[in-house]
């Protein structure tokens, strides 16, 4: 059923490149470090409500119980609130989304309609979660700031400042370090909920190098991994608007058919269901 698929938005080329590397079991996917995606708030929004959070308890109090956190809590050192040792800071995403076929998807993502949405087994991608973890973005921070308002108290108190960063010293119960580190990579700005976003969080610690490639792009060099996914999870492969369903079936049957996949137009059991967007557009 369709809502149990998630899809992944991409250009023919890479989608190309993705087969074509392909063993006949795995395929490889792009996990991106979360400070190179497009919504440039990735992780900040939780920093600024735990920064106002901090604030507001900090003016809670005494001057003589106060640690000053209204003049030293800036956005410059608050961009610095990483502990280097935990894995949760620094993750590389693969995202998905719930819907396979939303023109401002197609637009932004898949090569201006010309490329393709590849759908995965929403069910097989939680197995990977003793590995990564395969989770849905939340776009209501409701819930964090409760989990702030709770333990607010305790990390106040563990929160210390240098010269230039702040972070949380290490008596900070590991539980309260994991709720908070729980929604970084998924509290996203209410402006992309459209998206619907799932996400394979893999999980990377700052100094760790182990497996890292580079993607020069638009002036940086993106780091990303490279993360295998059984090709079993992949069920869909969905043409975008400005793509001809019937100039490509037959060649990408073929080509799939070199991985000894098989490409169906009606969905079969064992088989990738090839199908078109429905949405009457094209790019003049």
């Amino acid at each position: 059923m369709q809502d149990e698929t998630v899809y992944h938005y991409t250009s023919l080329e890479t989608f190309y490149h993705i087969i074509d590397q392909a063993s006949n079991n795995d395929i490889t996917l792009r996990a991106t470090n979360v400070d190179y995606l497009n919504d440039h708030t990735e992780h900040l929004i939780a920093i600024k409500l735990l920064k106002q959070k901090l604030i507001e308890y900090d003016k809670s109090l005494d001057l003589g119980n106060s640690k000053g956190f209204v003049e030293l809590l800036n956005d410059k050192r608050m961009s610095f609130f990483r502990r280097k040792d935990f894995e949760g800071m620094y993750p590389y995403i693969i995202s998905f989304s719930e819907c396979w076929d939303n023109l401002p998807m197609w637009n932004t993502y898949a090569n201006k309609s010309n490329g393709v949405a590849l759908g995965f087994s929403k069910t097989k991608l939680s197995d990977l979660n003793d590995t990564y973890r395969f989770d849905k973005c939340i776009y209501d921070s409701t819930d964090y700031e409760k989990f702030l308002s709770q333990k607010i108290e305790t990390l106040y108190e563990r929160t210390i400042i240098n010269s230039y960063s702040i972070e949380f010293d290490g008596g900070l119960d590991s539980d309260i370090l994991e709720d908070h580190h729980y929604y970084l990579p998924i509290l996203k700005n209410e402006g992309f909920e459209y998206e619907k976003e799932y996400r394979l969080i893999v999980p990377h610690t700052f100094n760790d190098t182990e497996d890292l490639k580079f993607q020069p792009s638009d002036g940086l060099l993106k780091p990303y991994k490279e993360i295998l996914i059984p090709f079993d999870y992949l069920t869909e492969i969905v043409l975008a608007p400005g793509l001809n369903l019937e100039k490509i079936k037959s060649p990408l049957a073929l080509f799939l058919r070199q991985k000894e996949q098989r490409l169906s137009l009606n969905k079969e059991d064992g088989k990738i269901h090839l199908r078109k967007s429905e949405i009457p557009y094209r790019n003049i």
